[in-house]
């Protein structure tokens, strides 16, 4: 019996080394999978910060060319919007030419009819010729503020146009 007692502790302890040496591998199992998980955990994050690095590179890139596309569309707003305010200007010193020639016209014709008046011919009336002058004045100055008020709407209206497709662009160029 006592045999028996000796080889079943032998039994016993072998039964334990195994069991020791299984949990052995198996922890260097667990920690060759834990060492693989970090390692593909710190290959995912580098790939990901790079991704975004590009992102952003990406985003900054458009960003500063919308912000150019932007500032060309307001400077070619100016321009337009000066070169309508020079041809207006332009368009009020023919008016006033006219009108000037419009003036001398009516001052040749009341002298003519004041000589006729002198001769005995007929009586001058000018009234019509007067009220003709200044329908003709306030029209030219209504027409004038219209084509102000239109050249303005205009060119702010086409450079908001501008802007949008321009803005458009950029948000179908990210997507």
């Amino acid at each position: 019996m006592a045999r028996l007692q000796a080889h079943a502790w032998q039994l016993l302890a072998l039964l334990l080394a195994a069991l020791l040496a299984w949990q052995a591998m198996a922890r260097l199992g667990a920690e060759r999978d834990a060492a693989q998980a970090r390692a593909e955990l710190a290959s995912e994050r580098e790939a990901s910060a790079t991704a975004a690095l590009k992102a952003s590179e990406k985003y900054r890139t458009l960003e500063d060319k919308h912000r150019d596309e932007l500032h060309n569309i307001d400077a070619q707003a100016k321009q337009d919007l000066a070169r309508s305010v020079a041809d207006a200007d332009a368009a009020r010193a023919a008016a006033g030419r006219l009108r000037g020639d419009l003036a001398d016209y009516i001052t040749a014709h009341r002298a003519a009819a004041n000589a006729r008046a002198t001769a005995g011919q007929c009586t001058p009336d000018a009234g019509a010729l007067d009220l003709l002058a200044e329908l003709q004045r306030r029209a030219d100055e209504r027409a004038g503020a219209l084509a102000r008020i239109a050249d303005d709407a205009r060119h702010r209206g086409s450079a908001c146009e501008r802007a949008y497709d321009a803005g458009s662009a950029m948000i179908g160029a990210v997507q």
